[in-house]
């Protein structure tokens, strides 16, 4: 039944589709070079290993050709099932259907921790200035909603009492908000927080510093790759974990990286490499602990009442072996 279901969610989205697939991803796929396609929701330095493994060339030793296609979470999903797909950056969405039924498990995090960061408006410079003023978020009942009351009670503050919170629209609607006055705080990715400190506004605090574990990017893929292709996925996830090991360790080059993909002036690219680097994994996992809060997430965004174990969300076992065979901790 889920299945099926997800088939026609899957035919009926893909209608809607022709700008994220690169050609190649309706064609079949080479016998000599390995076509691997990775779903990924929108342009984010929360998968960037991702980016600089596929750039650095760290596929190429293992005869994959990646292909980073642009395809909303709610469509990779059936796309994984049904196979046109092999992976998602997304996690939180995977961890959802996971919990819904979904065949899918997290093999690899590039992210354990969340990318955004509570950026205040003129005037606002620390938590206890907030007390009394409006805090934005994109919408009520979202992922972004509940990471930032997590935030705010993190650094001291009640959600109910101590501020009110508005829907005011996406990461570019809250940041023309904090400029306007319109509202005195709100959670941004790095660019916006960039952005906004040319503006004159100020950070808060990185989520990250506050909230010990969240799988926010990564790998995720079907039970069926796991146990039937397990050298595919070893492969996929060695150049996985070069790409981890890059960022951490080669700046210049990663920022190289940043500023060809997103097109940003390298001072710029530089500032989004600094303000990321504290999110990403060091070892391509996340702690259980991460992996309940996305859990509790879902369950409060998604209307979902079962209960499963992080054990069944994540498997590092082919992971945890590859970083063996590379004498990696």
């Amino acid at each position: 039944m889920f299945l099926k279901h997800y088939k026609r969610v899957f035919v009926r989205s893909a209608l809607l589709l022709p700008l994220v697939c690169s050609p190649s991803f309706l064609l079949p796929r080479s016998a000599a070079t390995e076509t691997i396609v990775f779903a990924y929701p929108s342009p984010s330095a929360s998968y960037l290993p991702l980016v600089v493994a596929q750039r650095k060339g760290f596929f190429d030793p293992e005869n994959i050709q990646p292909e980073l296609v642009q395809v909303r979470p709610a469509v990779a999903v059936p796309g994984l099932t049904i196979g046109s797909l092999d992976f998602t950056t997304a996690l939180g969405s995977s961890i959802g259907a996971r919990m819904r039924g979904a065949p899918l498990v997290i093999v690899q995090v590039f992210s354990d921790k969340p990318t955004d960061f509570l950026l205040g408006a003129k005037g606002i410079r620390t938590a206890k200035d907030l007390k009394g003023r409006v805090v934005g978020i994109s919408a009520l009942g979202t992922a972004t909603h509940f990471l930032t009351l997590r935030v705010l009670k993190a650094v001291g503050l009640d959600p109910d009492k101590d501020v009110t919170i508005r829907a005011v629209g996406d990461e570019g609607l809250r940041l023309q908000a904090l400029g306007s006055g319109l509202i005195q705080a709100a959670l941004l990715g790095s660019q916006g927080v960039i952005q906004g400190e040319k503006e004159g506004l100020r950070m808060i605090v990185a989520a990250a510093d506050v909230i010990e574990g969240l799988p926010f990017a990564g790998l995720a893929t079907t039970l069926t790759k796991t146990k039937d292709n397990p050298q595919q996925l070893r492969r996929v996830l060695r150049a996985g974990l070069k790409g981890i090991r890059y960022v951490q360790e080669n700046k210049a080059g990663t920022v190289d990286v940043i500023q060809s993909w997103l097109r940003i002036d390298r001072e710029i690219a530089s500032a989004a490499y600094d303000l990321a680097m504290k999110s990403y994994s060091r070892n391509g996992e996340v702690s259980d602990k991460g992996i309940l809060l996305s859990m509790e997430f879902a369950k409060i965004t998604g209307k979902i009442e079962k209960d499963i174990s992080p054990g069944e969300v994540v498997d590092f076992r082919l992971l945890r072996e590859v970083r063996k065979e590379l004498s990696w901790p």
